[in-house]
């Protein structure tokens, strides 16, 4: 309970620094957030390539990436919490709203401001790569994921669609960690 209590903190803390940056940087969020069914109904239609990238990344037969995906898969069996369908939501939920509010709502857009949208997109997602560096490979995985929900935010124009790609990307994603974790498990590793 301790590790998942841990994660959902970072999260907290994760939109907390969000929204403080956007003071800093003068980049408001409310402008950026529209409740709107079709940026939402987007936003899930969106998240299909990331699930077909995810898909084909999990059968790839590349020793390299047979290796890379067995460490996660030891990784996440090994980090002290079950993954439970409640906490699946709850990271999904989490990670999508405060790492979409933080590096589509703060620093892309304020990146673009210095320079233009393209090193926006680019330079937000080296930084969100590199908050997610477990591997290198890992990283250039979270920043390639990274640019394409900057590039959904620029079609859109509304941070609820890349949030909405996000929470139902990573619920995809960490439903498929936890029978990957499973079979692991079951196999007696």
């Amino acid at each position: 309970m301790r590790a998942f209590a841990t994660v959902m903190a970072g999260t907290a803390l994760l939109g907390a620094v969000a929204v403080g940056l956007s003071l800093l940087f003068s980049t408001p969020l409310g402008p950026q957030l529209s409740v709107n069914a079709n940026d939402a109904l987007i936003g899930v239609i969106a998240t299909a390539p990331l699930a077909v990238f995810l898909w084909l990344f999990s059968r790839a037969d590349h020793p390299s990436l047979v290796r890379f995906r067995d460490s996660q898969i030891e990784f996440f069996a090994n980090i002290g919490f079950v993954f439970t369908p409640l906490r699946i939501g709850l990271m999904a939920f989490g990670a999508g709203v405060s790492e979409e509010l933080l590096f589509r709502g703060v620093l892309q857009p304020w990146l673009s401001g210095l320079s233009s949208a393209a090193i926006g997109v680019v330079a937000s997602n080296v930084v969100f790569g590199l908050l997610h560096m477990r591997t290198v490979l890992y990283a250039v995985i979270a920043g390639l994921v990274g640019a394409y929900l900057g590039v959904v935010y620029l079609v859109t124009d509304n941070l609820l669609t890349p949030i909405v790609t996000h929470m139902l990307y990573d619920a995809v994603a960490l439903e498929y960690t936890r029978r990957a974790i499973a079979a692991y498990r079951a196999a007696g590793r």
